[in-house]
């Protein structure tokens, strides 16, 4: 007969035993079809309510910096951009940093469908514009930040190719490549219009063509990161790298305070 000490010994290892058990995490089934890793990618990317996003550029690219018809190289090694989205909130929160366009750098803050610009070519205040266009209700145009991407994801026709497993963020991620023609990447949706008073202008994207190489964590089917490649012909060829933390983590996000603000007029 077991003594009493024996016996509680044999109840605590059998509790610890279980308890163990109970906080293992259940086994990940893992997914063989590139269609369904996007897909699966595509429902949490459309369900989410808030996500950060680090950006960084690099190779060159040819833009009217100036707006006078004159195209001029720019080098996009050293870009960054660092975005907080409020998706339940629909509010982003933006900094940028081109240091190869004549240092441009500054902050975007949309909220309550006007979106606030700061940039060092406009000066220290902010300046607001309806995140719709002139005469219409903002809020439908609005949309989310990430609708595209989701849209994309949950795209069964772009042939993804499936390659090996990468170390991410997150543990273990899926690798998905997948090359967009001009006529693809023109029938994707964004539901994010940019505001009218941008200091540069921006690439046209209608010949372009991408190569996507995404990382989808195995254990969430979130998105890990994304490495894009723009072929623009002979406006450039510039990469850019974009990197997904901080799922579901709500940001607080508010307008810049009035004495922030340029007045209207």
């Amino acid at each position: 007969m077991p003594s009493p000490r024996s016996a509680r010994t044999v109840v605590i290892a059998t509790t610890l035993a279980a308890l163990l058990a109970a906080c293992q995490s259940a086994p990940v089934t893992l997914l063989a079809d590139p269609n369904a890793i996007l897909a699966a990618a595509a429902t949490t990317t459309a369900s989410a309510t808030a996500v950060h996003v680090d950006v960084s550029g690099d190779g060159r690219l040819g833009l009217d910096a100036l707006g006078t018809g004159v195209v001029t190289p720019i080098d996009l090694r050293g870009s960054t951009a660092a975005a907080d989205l409020d998706l339940a909130g629909r509010a982003t929160r933006a900094t940028f940093a081109l240091p190869g366009l004549l240092g441009l750098g500054g902050e975007i803050v949309a909220v309550q469908d006007v979106v606030y610009l700061k940039t060092t070519l406009t000066g220290p205040k902010y300046r607001a514009t309806p995140a719709g266009p002139a005469g219409a209700s903002p809020a439908p145009s609005a949309g989310s930040p990430l609708k595209g991407l989701a849209d994309l994801l949950a795209r069964t026709d772009l042939q993804p190719t499936k390659g090996a497993d990468a170390s991410c963020a997150g543990g273990t991620c899926y690798t998905i490549t997948i090359a967009l023609t001009a006529a693809e990447l023109g029938s994707l949706g964004t539901g994010v219009r940019l505001p009218a008073n941008l200091p540069i202008q921006v690439p046209d994207l209608a010949n372009a063509g991408i190569d996507l190489t995404l990382h989808v964590d195995q254990a969430t089917t979130r998105l890990s990161d994304v490495h894009a490649v723009v072929h623009l012909g002979a406006v450039g060829e510039p990469s850019v790298d974009l990197t997904f933390t901080k799922w579901n983590e709500p940001p607080s996000i508010a307008a810049p305070p009035a004495d922030q603000v340029e007045p209207a007029g």
